[in-house]
C-alpha cells in the first residue's frame, strides 16, 4: 500500500475508532507528514526500513521550533518518534503490508528525568497570598491558582471548564482528561471560597469559567466563548505571579500539578489514589513522584537516627 494512503487510513482510524483528541491527531499528522517527506511521494509502507528511520531521525534532530527558532526539545522529538511507532504498530496489526518494520526498532530519545518536586509549602503560600491591584483580576487569578493546586487539573482541563460544570454545593465535578477519560475532581473548602468570590464579582452570564477582560463585539453572540482565557495566558499569569513573589524556579501550571501530587504523597496518600486523582492511565507515570517522597524519608531517617 502507498504510504500516503496508509497514513490517511491511520488518521481516520484514530479519529473514528479510537476517538482520539484533535491534539493527538495533529501530532500524528505532523510526524507522518515528515515521514512522507523522508520517504518520497511514491513510497510504500513496506519500504520503511531502519535506514529510512535513521533519515527520519536525522531530519527530526535538525528540526527547529517555529516559536523559538531553537532545536526542538528531546521530549518533542519523542512525540514524533512515538507517532512513528504507533503507525508501524497499526500497520502490523492491520496487515497493511507483507513486511512491516517492527515498531520496537524505533528507539526513543533518552531524556533526563524531570524535576517533579513542585513548590515548597512556603513558596506555595507566597503564591496564594500575592495580591493584584485589580480586584476582579486578582479574584480570577487566585481562583485559577487555587484550582490548579488543590485539584491537580491539567491547564487544558482547567481552561476548558464552564461555570455550569462546577456545582459548588457538591464540592466535586467530573472532567474529561487525556485519552477522553472522565475522572472525578474534588474541590477544597479554600478553592470553593475563592471561586465563589470570583463569580460574585463577575457581572456577566458567560459560559467560560475563566475569562479575559477585553470586551469584543461577539461576546454576547458566542456566550463569552471569545473571552475564554487561553492556556498561554494562564501560563503567563502564573509565571508573572511567581516572579513577583521572588520564587527562583520557573513556575508553570504543571509545576502546581506536581505540587498537588507530592503534597498528597508526603501526607500519606497512597499511590493508587493519587493516580486516580491525576488521571494517569498507568501507575508507572505516577511513580515518578515516589523518589521525591523517598528523599523526604531519608532526611527523616538521618535526622533522628544518625
Amino acid at each position: 500500500m502507498l504510504l500516503s494512503a496508509a497514513i490517511d487510513k491511520f488518521l481516520r482510524y484514530h479519529q473514528q475508532i479510537k476517538n482520539a483528541s484533535p491534539h493527538t491527531i495533529r501530532n500524528y499528522q505532523k510526524a507522518l507528514d515528515m515521514l512522507q517527506e523522508v520517504m518520497g511521494n511514491n513510497a510504500r509502507v513496506e519500504d520503511i526500513t531502519l535506514s529510512s528511520v535513521d533519515q527520519y531521525r536525522d531530519m527530526l534532530f535538525q528540526k527547529k521550533s517555529k516559536t523559538t527558532g531553537q532545536m526542538v526539545a528531546r521530549r518533542t522529538q519523542n512525540v514524533y518518534l512515538s507517532a512513528l511507532r504507533s503507525f508501524l504498530r497499526w500497520a502490523t496489526k492491520r496487515e497493511i503490508a507483507e513486511v512491516v518494520l517492527s515498531p520496537d526498532k524505533v528507539e526513543l530519545v533518552k531524556i533526563e528525568p524531570s524535576d517533579v518536586s513542585g513548590l515548597t509549602p512556603e513558596q506555595m503560600q507566597r503564591l496564594r497570598e500575592y495580591t493584584e491591584k485589580n480586584t476582579l483580576k486578582d479574584a480570577r487569578d487566585r481562583a485559577i491558582l487555587e484550582m490548579l493546586y488543590s485539584t491537580g487539573l491539567r491547564v487544558s482541563e482547567l481552561q476548558a471548564l464552564n461555570v455550569r460544570d462546577i456545582p459548588l454545593d457538591l464540592g466535586e465535578f467530573s472532567v474529561m482528561g487525556k485519552g477522553k477519560k472522565r475522572r472525578m475532581v474534588y474541590i477544597t473548602g479554600t478553592a470553593k471560597q475563592v471561586l465563589e468570590r470570583y463569580l460574585r464579582l463577575r457581572e456577566d452570564n458567560f459560559l467560560p469559567l475563566f475569562i479575559n477582560f477585553r470586551a469584543t463585539k461577539n461576546d454576547i453572540a458566542t456566550q463569552g466563548e471569545t473571552r475564554r482565557l487561553s492556556t498561554v495566558s494562564i501560563q503567563a499569569m502564573i509565571r508573572k505571579r511567581a516572579r513577583m513573589c521572588g520564587i527562583p524556579k520557573k513556575v508553570t501550571p504543571h509545576v502546581l500539578r506536581h505540587t498537588f501530587a507530592t503534597t498528597l504523597l508526603r501526607n500519606g496518600a497512597d499511590l493508587r489514589s493519587v493516580q486516580e486523582l491525576l488521571g494517569h492511565s498507568n501507575i508507572s507515570t505516577t511513580q515518578i513522584y515516589t523518589h521525591v517522597v523517598n528523599a523526604d524519608l531519608r532526611r527523616v531517617h538521618t535526622k533522628f537516627l544518625d
